[in-house]
């Protein structure tokens, strides 16, 4: 840019300051001056309360609500009592319901040991046929009566039949019969029903069954009579 532009630059901007007057306002003391904002009209007044119409409310409410605190307190404390009432009476209930339990069970039992016990003597006269059975002999005349003999062997076959279903019923029923032939007398199991002197046995030893004793589960069911081996007379 040359001198002379720059000259005319600076000549128009002179003449715009010269031409730029400020105003200024200046407010007068005496006039207020107004708000920026519009004034809000005053409220209309209102009524004045009172003080002891409010008081009486307020006490009144008071004792209102201490009423239905007590009620509630009232209906809690019989919600609470009635719950334990429940409470007793479920565990008398319970009580009683286990102890009728165990009166059926003890009743059932007695009943079923009573039962096995008659099913033991029905076996005791089974085992004896059976005995008789495998103890006959036919002689040489029998040799001309087969259709006896036949017979005499059906019976026989039947009987022991009949002996191992009952065995198999006592199984069931977790009935098992003592092995004591050949051990020691045991007083809690066993009866000695006779003794008998076998010099080359030990004193005090089972030398056979008169009638065999039997367990269910771990329980004596009945007991074993026997014969022990013992002197009668002392040397």
């Amino acid at each position: 840019m040359d001198a002379e532009a720059k000259e005319r630059l600076i000549d128009e901007f002179r003449a715009c300051l010269n031409d730029f007057q400020p105003v200024c306002v200046v407010a007068d003391a005496a006039q207020p001056v107004p708000d920026a904002q519009p004034s809000q009209e005053a409220p209309e007044d209102e009524p004045p309360v009172n003080l002891s119409l409010l008081f009486t409310e307020l006490a009144v409410l008071r004792n209102e609500v201490r009423v239905q605190a007590r009620q509630f307190k009232t209906a809690l404390d019989e919600m609470r009592a009635l719950t334990e009432l429940l409470g007793e009476q479920n565990r008398h209930l319970t009580h009683d319901l286990e102890r009728a339990r165990e009166a059926q069970g003890a009743t059932l039992r007695q009943a079923e040991t009573q039962l096995l016990l008659e099913l033991l003597d029905v076996r005791d006269r089974i085992a004896a046929a059976v005995g008789v059975s495998d103890a006959y002999r036919p002689g040489f005349l029998a040799r001309f009566a087969s259709k006896e003999t036949q017979l005499a062997q059906g019976l026989s076959k039947g009987i022991a039949l009949t002996l191992q279903r009952v065995d198999d019923l006592l199984a069931q029923r977790r009935v098992r019969a003592l092995d004591v032939v050949g051990g020691r007398l045991d007083p809690h199991t066993m009866r000695a029903v006779g003794v008998k002197w076998r010099a080359q046995r030990a004193p005090g030893e089972v030398l056979s069954e008169v009638r065999r004793g039997y367990l269910r589960d771990n329980d004596l069911l009945r007991l074993a009579e026997v014969i022990v081996n013992k002197q009668e007379i002392e040397p």
